[in-house]
């Protein structure tokens, strides 16, 4: 499909607002683009309204602090790639207030406009703090700006479906399977979440550098094991709720999960992690792992896949498989691997949740600097 680009910025107020130099220049390199550059205020809710036109977003209209935001536009057009961008002339946000900002948006990209000895330096970066461009060249940024979203356009996303399924009786054989002392499978259930919730403080401890935390990145995920008659043999996977603070994680937090027929089906009122489709393509290509924990860190000394994915790009089980084929000599049969993915984070797997632990944990360098890797390898 070919990208139809609604541009919005400038100044927005009750008196006409006024024109943006910058977005004048930006627009000379967006072709196929609607540009709406200043205006009255009240223009803006019929502009946002005629988003679902489009499919790439660029919103950087600047409203006065004493008029309501208009920033709904993923609740407008919730499919479109969103590009936000943030004034910090002054540096008075950090790198992780401008992520959180970004999260909080749900965009797919920011630009952060702050001064470079009287030019506007221009660093794109994404939710995961990937740097795609960092300078003060228009053009080159615009460039960086479309290939980007152009790759996230073409990666594969999968949705989670809701089951059917009677969840009541599905419920009451959990609360019977993870209550109970009875068999060795049931307390390993149990050492695992106590693992997850104490790599949760590892892993805030090195992603987050500010208390407005407004998501919480990562997950865990485990296999009901086989030998359960209600679980008809392994059929459900449990993966952990979206926007879970894991250090306080228990069994209520999991979604049963299970893939049938091509799709992917959640039991339940709440949705899965949106790594669900990732993991459990997994689960299924490596037989002997029963447990997964997901983290936006790295892991001292693991290998890292090749490109850098957002989450819940299934490509990423393609990345994946290849860095097996690489570094664990082809043996999808291993009851051990330690991940990290590139641009994003790392995943440990494991047949036990003994296996998991001491895992030496590494904090991703913030910014992470894609563009200056990228000039690197020239």
């Amino acid at each position: 499909m070919e990208n139809k680009i609604l541009f919005v910025g400038g100044n927005w107020d009750l008196n006409g607002g006024k024109e943006s130099k910058m977005v004048n220049e930006f627009s000379k390199y967006l072709s196929n683009a609607t540009v709406y550059n200043g205006g009255n205020y009240n223009d803006l809710k019929s502009i946002i309204e005629s988003s679902t036109n489009y499919n790439i977003i660029i919103w950087w209209a600047n409203v006065p602090n004493e008029l309501p935001k208009i920033r709904n536009i993923k609740e407008i057009n919730y499919k479109a790639m969103l590009v936000s961008s943030k004034r910090n002339i002054d540096n008075k946000y950090s790198f992780q207030d401008l992520i959180q900002r970004s999260l909080a948006l749900k965009s797919n990209l920011s630009i952060e406009f702050s001064k470079n000895n009287g030019l506007y330096n221009m660093r794109l970066f994404d939710p995961l703090g990937n740097v795609w461009y960092e300078g003060t060249d228009i053009k080159e940024c615009s460039h960086a700006l479309l290939n980007r979203l152009n790759i996230i356009k073409n990666i594969t996303r999968e949705p989670t479906i809701i089951s059917n399924e009677n969840i009541k009786e599905l419920s009451y054989f959990l609360n019977t399977i993870y209550n109970s002392e009875e068999t060795p499978s049931i307390k390993a259930n149990k050492e695992f979440l106590s693992i997850v919730r104490d790599y949760a403080t590892i892993f805030a401890k090195s992603i987050y550098q500010t208390e407005d935390i407004k998501r919480f990145l990562g997950n865990a995920s485990f296999r009901c094991q086989k030998g359960f008659p209600s679980f008809r043999d392994g059929k459900y996977i449990l993966v952990s709720k979206r926007n879970v603070n894991k250090e306080y994680i228990s069994i209520e937090n999991f979604v049963p999960v299970y893939f049938e027929d091509g799709k992917i089906y959640y039991c339940g009122d709440y949705k899965p992690s949106v790594d669900t489709p990732i993991q459990i393509r997994l689960y299924n290509l490596l037989p002997n792992i029963n447990y997964m924990i997901h983290s936006h860190c790295y892991i001292e000394d693991a290998p890292f896949t090749e490109d850098a994915l957002p989450c819940g790009a299934v490509n990423e089980v393609d990345e994946i498989i290849k860095l097996i084929q690489n570094y664990y000599d082809n043996d999808f049969n291993k009851d051990f691997y330690l991940i990290n993915l590139i641009g994003h984070g790392s995943i440990m797997m494991s047949k036990n949740p003994i296996q998991l632990k001491n895992i030496s944990i590494v904090r991703r360098e913030t910014p992470e600097n894609m563009y200056q890797r990228k000039l690197l390898k020239k």
